[in-house]
């Protein structure tokens, strides 16, 4: 029963979605859907569904993540369940990169789910959200227990298009322009990842790879391979939907797009990649230099940021630049590959936990009840922004201290100097984070109880993490950058303090979306000069079409009134006479001697063509002339 499990882990979310589909068609076609309940602001639906098993809808989000968290812990390390009826031949398995990511994602989706139910009960369209919600925790954890290509991509594009929905599901002009952006990004993401693992498939032969068969691939599936999951990923300049979404989405979509789904890019790396069999040093070294790039492109961009939601993505890209730094440096040493896959893996799952409690406790500050309870949740989000940076004794310490031996044995000795760089920043943006949710005021909402013990559950995960996770030594592992960083924002915080408006030119400065922002102006420059240059072009070839459609009107559109009317001019009309007279003439010639004359030539010789079809024959016949005569006779053949 343990290995069916994995097959439970995906399909029972994704059979859940059903009934809350069914629970949200029938609100809608209720007569009393859209009337809101007098006492409690409720939906009439929630009321009406309240008796029978529609009244325990709002439990699905709860219910959908624990069979794949009992798979997570329960399941022995090295599984497989073969299902070669579904599909085109599924496997399911859970190696040790599996398990640490179905754990960690489990975890997180039902502490979102927790969220959900308690704080989305009773509101608008809240099935269409739970259905949304079950399909994305379906794609999300069937590619994480799916071993083959078909079962990844299938989890992949699932969790892609029904995240969509979660990012537009307030319907704002905001929402509606980030889930734009959204989609067309992550469309491309999975043409580009369809083409990478159908290629892989063709060059491998097989759906189900492993690292000695990746051995074969050519550099388009490994380009394509980069190039789809970087989207996922974050990878500047492929982020684009990153700041947008997040803040859009509501707040357990947020916590889930940057806690879990975007982590699913590393597993696919890590997956379909030859880690640790064979140096690519070309592509290992691209794709290091491009998460250098993300790393320290989102930090001064999220400094400027005033939403704190909007900071949290921007801190998810740097972040998932670092990962893309140390798997660059992986596939460029393949002697790494046995501690650095566990230390990619390790920090993942620190970085899921508290991101995704950072985006509840936002969300709780902004909702929760007041006064009492907002100190405490302050002082949540505060642990979780030290985590995060990586002070000391926290999970942020212990997943960089595994990340050290990455660094150290690169082939490139300033990495592990850049990533202290990145840390000094990184304490900054926490520090920016913690100053703005201290400022943001709370609209107290119902139903936050719940959900709040929820968010505490996870912090206590957090807290943990480092005392079952690491050791004594890895406790206190790079401090000193963090200290400075939050010692360069306490002398910042001490200069707002006494001068609120000296940094508010600098903020949002650069809104969300930075680069399709920043090239709109370069984009109409473009625009402008483009018309300007191919303006003489346009002239020209406007010229040359109106000289045509003239040409064209004038032998066809214009019909004659009296078609008669031009035969009556008296050039045509003295030509046709003409030609009838010679006619004539001609036919007077014809009844005359010398005419005759010629024409019996060819008479006599019309006559010739005639015997020689009767006879068959193409001898000309012979000729006799009797006495007297003016004409040839044939001469009979003898017999």
């Amino acid at each position: 029963m343990i290995p069916w499990l994995l097959l439970l882990a995906w399909v029972w979310p994704l059979l859940l979605a059903w009934p809350a589909a069914a629970f949200e068609r029938r609100r809608r076609s209720s007569p009393a859907g859209d009337q809101p309940h007098a006492r409690h602001g409720q939906w009439a639906s929630e009321r009406d569904g309240a008796n029978g098993a529609g009244g325990l809808r709002w439990t699905l989000p709860v219910l959908g993540p624990v069979p794949a968290l009992l798979a997570a812990l329960t399941v022995p390390v090295g599984s497989q369940l073969d299902l070669p009826w579904l599909f085109l031949g599924t496997a399911l398995g859970l190696d040790t990169t599996a398990r640490v990511y179905l754990l960690f994602t489990a975890i997180l989706w039902l502490a979102a789910g927790l969220y959900t139910a308690f704080a989305f009960r009773g509101t608008a369209h809240a099935g269409r959200f739970r259905t949304l919600f079950l399909l994305a925790m379906a794609g999300n954890l069937w590619l994480i227990v799916g071993q083959d290509l078909f079962s990844f991509y299938a989890g992949f594009a699932i969790m892609g298009l029904a995240a969509y929905g979660l990012v537009i599901h307030d319907g704002s002009p905001a929402a509606l322009r980030a889930g734009k952006v959204y989609l067309v990004m992550a469309l491309f993401g999975e043409v580009s990842l369809f083409a990478a693992l159908v290629l892989v498939a063709q060059q491998t032969g097989t759906t189900l790879p492993t690292p000695a068969d990746l051995t074969q691939l050519g550099g388009l599936p490994i380009a394509l391979l980069l190039l789809g999951l970087g989207v996922k990923a974050g990878l500047v300049p492929l982020h684009l939907w990153l700041p947008l979404a997040h803040p859009a989405a509501p707040i357990p979509a947020s916590a889930l797009l940057s806690g879990a789904m975007i982590k699913v890019a590393i597993l696919g790396w890590l997956r379909f990649l030859p880690v640790g069999a064979i140096a690519l040093p070309d592509w290992g070294g691209l794709l290091a230099a491009g998460g250098v790039l993300t790393l320290f492109y989102a930090l001064p961009i999220g400094l400027v940021q005033a939403d704190p939601k909007v900071i949290l993505a921007y801190s998810s890209i740097s972040k998932m630049g670092l990962l893309m730094l140390c798997l660059g440096l992986v596939l460029m040493a393949p002697a790494l590959a046995p501690v650095g896959v566990a230390a990619i893996s390790l920090y993942a799952a620190q970085h899921a936990l508290v991101k995704g409690g950072l985006f509840l406790g936002v969300g709780l500050r902004k909702q929760a009840a007041p006064a009492l309870v907002q100190p405490v949740i302050l002082a949540g989000l505060i642990l979780l922004a030290l985590a995060l940076a990586g002070a000391p004794l926290t999970s942020g310490a212990v997943a960089k201290d595994a990340l050290k031996p990455i660094l150290s044995g690169a082939e490139w000795p300033w990495a592990a100097a850049a990533v202290v760089v990145a840390s000094v920043g990184t304490s900054l943006l926490m520090a920016r984070f913690i100053w703005v949710c201290a400022h943001t005021r709370a609209h107290a909402k119902p139903g936050a109880l719940w959900p709040g013990l929820t968010w505490a559950l996870l912090i206590v995960l957090v807290l943990l993490f480092p005392f079952v996770l690491g050791t004594p030594a890895s406790w206190f592992s790079g401090w000193p950058p963090i200290a400075l960083g939050f010692g360069f924002a306490g002398l910042i915080a001490i200069g707002a303090w006494h001068s609120p408006d000296w940094l508010r030119p600098v903020i949002g400065l650069i809104p969300p979306g930075d680069l399709m922002v920043l090239a709109r102006p370069g984009g109409r420059l473009l625009v402008a000069a483009g018309q300007r240059l191919w303006q003489p072009l346009a002239n020209a070839r406007a010229r040359v079409a109106k000289t045509a459609t003239c040409g064209f009107e004038t032998v066809f559109a214009r019909a004659e009134a009296d078609p008669e009317r031009g035969l009556r001019h008296w050039p045509v009309a003295g030509g046709l006479w003409l030609g009838v007279i010679l006619l004539l003439l001609l036919a007077l010639l014809g009844q005359s001697r010398p005419w005759q004359g010629i024409t019996g030539g060819w008479a006599d010789n019309g006559a010739l063509s005639e015997h020689q079809e009767e006879t068959g024959s193409s001898e000309p016949a012979e000729l006799e002339t009797e006495p007297g005569s003016k004409h040839r006779q044939p001469r009979p053949e003898a017999g």
